[in-house]
Protein backbone atom coordinates (compact mmCIF):
# COMPACT_ATOMS: atom_id res chain seq x y z
CA UNK A 1 0.00 0.00 0.00
CA UNK A 2 3.15 2.26 0.60
CA UNK A 3 4.45 1.37 -2.80
CA UNK A 4 1.11 2.38 -4.31
CA UNK A 5 1.14 5.78 -2.21
CA UNK A 6 4.27 6.74 -3.49
CA UNK A 7 3.18 6.25 -7.01
CA UNK A 8 -0.02 8.65 -6.08
CA UNK A 9 2.34 10.99 -4.69
CA UNK A 10 4.71 11.52 -7.05
CA UNK A 11 2.21 11.55 -9.79
CA UNK A 12 0.21 14.29 -7.86
CA UNK A 13 3.32 16.25 -7.90
CA UNK A 14 4.69 15.86 -11.45
CA UNK A 15 1.10 16.69 -12.49
CA UNK A 16 1.42 19.82 -10.01
CA UNK A 17 4.66 20.61 -11.78
CA UNK A 18 3.30 20.42 -14.96
CA UNK A 19 0.55 23.34 -13.75
CA UNK A 20 3.44 25.50 -12.72
CA UNK A 21 5.52 25.19 -15.62
CA UNK A 22 2.94 27.02 -17.41
CA UNK A 23 3.15 30.94 -17.21
CA UNK A 24 0.61 33.23 -15.99
CA UNK A 25 -0.60 34.76 -19.23
CA UNK A 26 -0.87 38.07 -17.59
CA UNK A 27 2.58 37.76 -16.52
CA UNK A 28 3.41 36.52 -20.42
CA UNK A 29 1.72 39.56 -21.58
CA UNK A 30 3.47 42.34 -19.28
CA UNK A 31 7.10 40.46 -19.65
CA UNK A 32 6.58 40.97 -23.68
CA UNK A 33 5.32 44.16 -23.59
CA UNK A 34 8.15 45.30 -21.37
CA UNK A 35 11.18 43.53 -23.61
CA UNK A 36 9.38 45.04 -26.66
CA UNK A 37 10.08 48.54 -25.03
CA UNK A 38 13.69 47.39 -24.89
CA UNK A 39 14.75 46.97 -28.02
CA UNK A 40 16.60 49.48 -29.89
CA UNK A 41 17.96 48.17 -33.03
CA UNK A 42 16.44 44.44 -35.07
CA UNK A 43 17.45 42.65 -38.02
CA UNK A 44 15.01 39.88 -39.32
CA UNK A 45 13.83 38.23 -42.50
CA UNK A 46 9.94 39.46 -42.42
CA UNK A 47 7.03 37.34 -44.03
CA UNK A 48 4.05 39.54 -44.62
CA UNK A 49 0.62 37.81 -45.99
CA UNK A 50 -1.91 41.16 -46.42
CA UNK A 51 -5.66 40.99 -47.93
CA UNK A 52 -6.25 43.35 -50.77
CA UNK A 53 -10.23 43.06 -51.51
CA UNK A 54 -10.83 39.33 -51.70
CA UNK A 55 -6.84 38.12 -52.51
CA UNK A 56 -3.81 37.96 -50.22
CA UNK A 57 0.01 39.26 -51.27
CA UNK A 58 2.48 37.96 -50.00
CA UNK A 59 5.44 39.23 -49.22
CA UNK A 60 9.32 38.71 -48.00
CA UNK A 61 11.55 41.10 -46.75
CA UNK A 62 15.05 42.00 -45.20
CA UNK A 63 14.78 44.71 -42.30
CA UNK A 64 17.91 46.35 -40.48
CA UNK A 65 15.64 48.92 -37.62
CA UNK A 66 17.13 51.30 -35.64
CA UNK A 67 14.50 52.75 -33.04
CA UNK A 68 16.59 56.07 -32.90
CA UNK A 69 17.47 57.83 -35.07
CA UNK A 70 14.30 55.66 -36.74
CA UNK A 71 16.18 54.43 -39.57
CA UNK A 72 14.98 51.64 -41.61
CA UNK A 73 17.17 49.36 -44.89
CA UNK A 74 14.70 46.87 -46.25
CA UNK A 75 16.24 44.99 -49.33
CA UNK A 76 12.92 42.83 -51.37
CA UNK A 77 13.07 39.24 -51.78
CA UNK A 78 9.38 38.40 -53.26
CA UNK A 79 7.32 39.47 -54.87
CA UNK A 80 10.07 42.43 -55.95
CA UNK A 81 13.21 40.61 -56.07
CA UNK A 82 16.36 43.34 -55.68
CA UNK A 83 14.30 46.40 -54.98
CA UNK A 84 15.85 48.26 -51.63
CA UNK A 85 13.89 51.02 -49.23
CA UNK A 86 16.37 53.22 -47.09
CA UNK A 87 15.18 55.74 -44.77
CA UNK A 88 16.56 57.89 -42.44
CA UNK A 89 15.33 60.25 -40.03
CA UNK A 90 16.40 63.68 -40.40
CA UNK A 91 18.07 62.96 -44.13
CA UNK A 92 16.69 63.63 -47.84
CA UNK A 93 13.74 65.94 -46.35
CA UNK A 94 11.90 63.35 -44.82
CA UNK A 95 11.99 61.24 -48.07
CA UNK A 96 12.99 57.51 -48.48
CA UNK A 97 16.09 56.58 -50.92
CA UNK A 98 14.19 54.01 -53.60
CA UNK A 99 16.32 51.38 -55.62
CA UNK A 100 13.39 49.98 -58.05
CA UNK A 101 16.18 47.41 -59.49
CA UNK A 102 15.17 48.07 -62.96
CA UNK A 103 18.03 48.19 -65.07
CA UNK A 104 16.57 51.16 -67.70
CA UNK A 105 16.04 52.75 -64.20
CA UNK A 106 19.72 52.56 -63.04
CA UNK A 107 21.01 55.59 -63.69
CA UNK A 108 17.59 57.53 -61.41
CA UNK A 109 17.49 58.12 -57.68
CA UNK A 110 14.29 57.66 -56.53
CA UNK A 111 13.07 59.42 -53.65
CA UNK A 112 9.36 58.73 -51.79
CA UNK A 113 6.97 60.31 -49.37
CA UNK A 114 6.98 57.35 -47.09
CA UNK A 115 3.30 57.99 -46.47
CA UNK A 116 2.74 58.94 -50.25
CA UNK A 117 1.15 56.37 -52.83
CA UNK A 118 3.81 54.37 -54.29
CA UNK A 119 5.61 53.52 -51.43
CA UNK A 120 1.78 52.61 -49.98
CA UNK A 121 0.95 50.37 -52.63
CA UNK A 122 -0.18 47.35 -52.13
CA UNK A 123 1.28 47.50 -48.25
CA UNK A 124 -1.16 47.87 -45.08
CA UNK A 125 1.41 49.63 -43.08
CA UNK A 126 4.54 52.46 -43.60
CA UNK A 127 7.72 51.42 -43.54
CA UNK A 128 7.29 52.89 -39.81
CA UNK A 129 5.07 50.39 -38.69
CA UNK A 130 8.87 47.77 -38.60
CA UNK A 131 10.23 46.81 -35.54
CA UNK A 132 7.90 45.95 -32.64
CA UNK A 133 6.61 49.72 -31.19
CA UNK A 134 3.74 49.64 -33.80
CA UNK A 135 2.12 46.70 -32.27
CA UNK A 136 3.17 46.77 -28.59
CA UNK A 137 1.18 49.68 -28.83
CA UNK A 138 -1.76 48.04 -30.22
CA UNK A 139 -1.06 45.70 -27.89
CA UNK A 140 -0.99 47.44 -25.00
CA UNK A 141 -3.55 49.71 -25.56
CA UNK A 142 -5.81 46.16 -26.12
CA UNK A 143 -5.01 45.33 -22.97
CA UNK A 144 -6.02 48.47 -21.25
CA UNK A 145 -9.13 48.06 -22.87
CA UNK A 146 -9.59 44.37 -21.52
CA UNK A 147 -8.56 45.59 -17.98
CA UNK A 148 -10.73 48.93 -18.01
CA UNK A 149 -14.00 46.50 -18.87
CA UNK A 150 -12.76 44.04 -16.35
CA UNK A 151 -12.63 40.95 -19.17
CA UNK A 152 -8.94 40.25 -19.73
CA UNK A 153 -9.39 36.51 -18.84
CA UNK A 154 -11.95 36.59 -21.16
CA UNK A 155 -10.47 38.58 -23.67
CA UNK A 156 -6.70 36.66 -23.69
CA UNK A 157 -6.49 32.66 -23.52
CA UNK A 158 -2.64 31.26 -23.49
CA UNK A 159 -3.94 28.08 -26.07
CA UNK A 160 -0.41 26.34 -24.87
CA UNK A 161 2.95 25.85 -26.24
CA UNK A 162 3.54 25.40 -30.17
CA UNK A 163 6.68 25.28 -32.51
CA UNK A 164 7.34 28.39 -34.82
CA UNK A 165 10.29 27.37 -36.95
CA UNK A 166 12.08 25.91 -34.37
CA UNK A 167 11.75 27.58 -32.11
CA UNK A 168 9.47 26.96 -29.10
CA UNK A 169 6.96 29.54 -27.98
CA UNK A 170 3.44 30.00 -26.11
CA UNK A 171 0.21 30.51 -28.32
CA UNK A 172 -1.82 33.17 -26.63
CA UNK A 173 -5.08 34.67 -28.43
CA UNK A 174 -6.86 37.77 -28.08
CA UNK A 175 -10.60 37.42 -28.72
CA UNK A 176 -12.59 40.70 -28.89
CA UNK A 177 -15.78 39.71 -28.28
CA UNK A 178 -17.56 43.09 -28.67
CA UNK A 179 -15.61 44.02 -31.67
CA UNK A 180 -18.15 46.46 -33.87
CA UNK A 181 -18.05 49.47 -36.11
CA UNK A 182 -18.96 52.37 -35.35
CA UNK A 183 -19.68 56.25 -36.71
CA UNK A 184 -17.24 58.43 -36.28
CA UNK A 185 -17.29 62.23 -37.73
CA UNK A 186 -13.42 63.59 -39.15
CA UNK A 187 -11.95 66.65 -37.54
CA UNK A 188 -10.09 69.14 -38.82
CA UNK A 189 -6.32 68.28 -39.85
CA UNK A 190 -7.35 64.79 -39.58
CA UNK A 191 -6.60 61.64 -41.68
CA UNK A 192 -6.71 58.06 -41.78
CA UNK A 193 -3.78 57.73 -40.04
CA UNK A 194 -3.81 60.46 -37.65
CA UNK A 195 -7.19 58.98 -36.74
CA UNK A 196 -5.90 55.61 -36.47
CA UNK A 197 -2.58 56.64 -34.40
CA UNK A 198 -4.53 58.23 -32.14
CA UNK A 199 -7.01 55.57 -31.46
CA UNK A 200 -4.73 52.50 -31.74
CA UNK A 201 -6.61 51.75 -34.93
CA UNK A 202 -5.33 50.11 -38.60
CA UNK A 203 -5.62 52.90 -40.92
CA UNK A 204 -5.77 49.97 -44.09
CA UNK A 205 -8.78 48.42 -42.35
CA UNK A 206 -10.88 51.65 -42.26
CA UNK A 207 -9.44 52.39 -45.31
CA UNK A 208 -10.95 49.07 -47.19
CA UNK A 209 -14.47 49.04 -44.90
CA UNK A 210 -15.32 52.56 -46.21
CA UNK A 211 -14.32 51.82 -49.91
CA UNK A 212 -12.00 54.76 -49.52
CA UNK A 213 -9.25 55.74 -52.37
CA UNK A 214 -6.18 56.66 -50.04
CA UNK A 215 -5.24 57.64 -46.27
CA UNK A 216 -5.51 61.80 -46.90
CA UNK A 217 -9.10 61.38 -49.24
CA UNK A 218 -11.46 62.11 -45.69
CA UNK A 219 -13.10 65.91 -45.21
CA UNK A 220 -13.27 67.50 -42.02
CA UNK A 221 -17.12 66.50 -41.29
CA UNK A 222 -16.91 63.78 -43.36
CA UNK A 223 -19.06 60.51 -41.40
CA UNK A 224 -17.01 57.08 -41.79
CA UNK A 225 -17.02 53.64 -39.48
CA UNK A 226 -14.59 52.80 -37.39
CA UNK A 227 -13.83 49.44 -35.71
CA UNK A 228 -14.03 49.83 -31.52
CA UNK A 229 -10.27 47.90 -31.65
CA UNK A 230 -7.88 47.48 -34.26
CA UNK A 231 -8.87 43.94 -34.66
CA UNK A 232 -11.17 41.22 -34.01
CA UNK A 233 -9.01 38.86 -33.16
CA UNK A 234 -5.32 38.41 -32.79
CA UNK A 235 -3.22 35.24 -32.72
CA UNK A 236 0.81 35.11 -31.30
CA UNK A 237 3.11 32.51 -31.15
CA UNK A 238 5.59 34.41 -28.39
CA UNK A 239 9.25 32.98 -28.45
CA UNK A 240 10.23 31.39 -24.79
CA UNK A 241 13.68 32.82 -25.34
CA UNK A 242 13.39 36.44 -26.37
CA UNK A 243 9.27 36.78 -25.62
CA UNK A 244 8.98 38.71 -28.74
CA UNK A 245 5.74 37.68 -30.76
CA UNK A 246 7.52 36.32 -33.57
CA UNK A 247 4.32 35.52 -35.39
CA UNK A 248 1.13 37.50 -35.81
CA UNK A 249 -2.42 37.11 -37.25
CA UNK A 250 -4.58 39.79 -37.07
CA UNK A 251 -8.65 39.22 -38.03
CA UNK A 252 -11.47 41.75 -38.69
CA UNK A 253 -14.86 40.67 -39.34
CA UNK A 254 -14.00 39.18 -42.84
CA UNK A 255 -11.46 36.79 -41.38
CA UNK A 256 -7.81 37.34 -42.15
CA UNK A 257 -6.63 40.55 -42.89
CA UNK A 258 -2.65 40.00 -42.05
CA UNK A 259 -0.08 37.85 -41.30
CA UNK A 260 3.81 38.20 -40.14
CA UNK A 261 6.14 35.99 -39.45
CA UNK A 262 9.93 37.46 -37.71
CA UNK A 263 12.57 35.06 -38.59
CA UNK A 264 16.36 35.04 -38.56
CA UNK A 265 15.33 37.49 -35.54
CA UNK A 266 18.78 39.53 -33.91
CA UNK A 267 17.85 41.56 -30.80
CA UNK A 268 19.59 44.76 -30.62
CA UNK A 269 22.50 44.25 -33.16
CA UNK A 270 25.67 46.85 -32.87
CA UNK A 271 24.75 48.09 -36.26
CA UNK A 272 27.97 50.23 -38.05
CA UNK A 273 28.20 53.48 -39.65
CA UNK A 274 27.27 52.12 -43.61
CA UNK A 275 24.32 49.64 -42.51
CA UNK A 276 22.24 52.78 -42.96
CA UNK A 277 24.42 54.75 -45.81
CA UNK A 278 22.67 54.56 -49.43
CA UNK A 279 26.73 54.64 -50.40
CA UNK A 280 26.67 51.43 -48.45
CA UNK A 281 28.71 49.03 -51.09
CA UNK A 282 26.39 46.15 -50.29
CA UNK A 283 23.34 48.43 -51.68
CA UNK A 284 22.55 49.64 -54.99
CA UNK A 285 20.91 53.35 -54.47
Amino acid sequence: MRFFGLLIFFNLLSQNTLILAQPNKRKLAEDMLAKMATIQTMKYTLYKKERFGAKYRESELEIKYRKSPFSCYIYFYSPDPGVEVLYVDGENNGKAYVNPNKKLLSFVDFDFDPYGKTLRKDEHHTLFENGFDYSRSLLKHAMEVADKEGKFDEYYTLKGETKFHGRDCYEVVLDYKPFKWISYTVKEGEDLVKIARRLFLNEYMILEHNNLSFYTSVKPGQKIEIPNMFAKKVVLYIDKINLMPIFQQVYDDKGLLEEYHYKNLILNPAFGPKDFDRKNPDYHF
